[in-house]
């Protein structure tokens, strides 16, 4: 099979404590990988009119000293986090569109970001900017949670890949794969049948081992996984917990309705309420692959 490589890792932060952790991962993945690190903040340096006590040219004319001194401060960060170093950059733009946008501009294969990390299932929220740029970036997104902090460095020792038969499931799996070879992790290939009758289960496993050994079974140690549950991503987010794994790759297919770009809900969900990171894998649909794949049974 492929396998995947992570060169170059982008890593937005706002400097505070609860970023640390993403670039903990990402210190992570530096010494397994070898990956080059950018440190990115960006904010679009705004200035309240109402609140501006001299002209505004004076401090249009001092917004690059803002920015030199954002650049120290960055710079300062990033020593304290990252042994190897890394490139300090500051944007000047909105986060999300400035994250997008570098990913794009820097050729980066992974963006290590954190979430706001609230809890429960009515009221889960990632952070508007992460969402946006899940939305919006063709660029893997590993997420992490303040539920995550803890005093031991962070390893990856379990992989959970929730899979179903569509191409982008194939991208989500060779990410895991890669990834479970680079740490020496298990990985845990996961099909969730929502709607088969039990007579229909032989045929499906069978499909599924078909499916996934190509894919794996010369490159990474692993187990294959099939369930019956009529909700896939609270079986997911069970399985995930019970197994302690340490971390769910899954793919998620951008889908376009009335001019707003989407992802999958049980991709979403799984995304929101992991009490791991969680490695989204994401690839942008055309109208025929997205027909194609609705007629696919498993996990959207």
């Amino acid at each position: 099979m492929d396998t995947f490589g992570y060169d170059r890792i982008l890593v937005p932060t706002d400097m505070s404590e609860f970023a640390k952790l993403a670039v903990l991962y990402a210190v992570l993945f530096q010494e397994r990988l070898g990956a080059a690190l950018t440190l990115m903040y960006a904010d679009e340096f705004y200035f309240p009119v109402d609140l501006l006590e001299l002209p505004m040219g004076y401090y249009l004319e001092n917004a690059p000293e803002t920015k030199k001194k954002l650049s120290e401060q960055l710079r300062d960060y990033a020593k304290a986090g990252i042994p190897m170093g890394a490139e300090a950059l500051i944007v000047q733009d909105a986060p999300a569109r400035a994250i997008v946008s570098t990913a794009k501009d820097m050729g980066a294969d992974l963006i290590i970001m954190g979430t706001h990390g609230r809890r429960g299932w009515r009221r889960a929220l990632l952070g508007s900017v992460t969402e946006s740029v899940l939305r919006d970036t063709d660029t893997p997104v590993l997420t992490v949670t303040p539920s995550l902090m803890k005093d031991e460095p962070p390893k990856i020792r379990t992989i959970l890949c929730p899979v179903n038969f569509t191409r982008i499931a194939r991208e989500s799996l060779t990410h895991a794969c890669s990834l479970a070879q680079a740490f020496g992790a298990e990985l845990v290939v996961m099909y969730v049948a929502e709607t088969i009758d039990e007579e229909h289960v032989p045929h499906v496993e069978t499909a599924f081992s078909n499916w996934i050994d190509p894919q794996v079974q010369k490159n990474c140690s692993y187990k294959q996984l099939l369930v019956k549950a009529e909700d896939a991503a609270e079986k997911v987010l069970q399985t995930a917990q019970e197994m302690a794994v340490d971390l769910i790759v899954i793919g998620a297919q951008h889908r376009f309705f009335h001019e707003a770009t989407v992802i999958g809900t049980t991709t979403e969900r799984i995304t929101r309420f992991a009490q791991c990171p969680v490695l989204t894998v994401i690839r942008k649909a055309s109208i025929e692959e997205h027909v194609e794949d609705k007629n696919l049974v498993g996990v959207n």
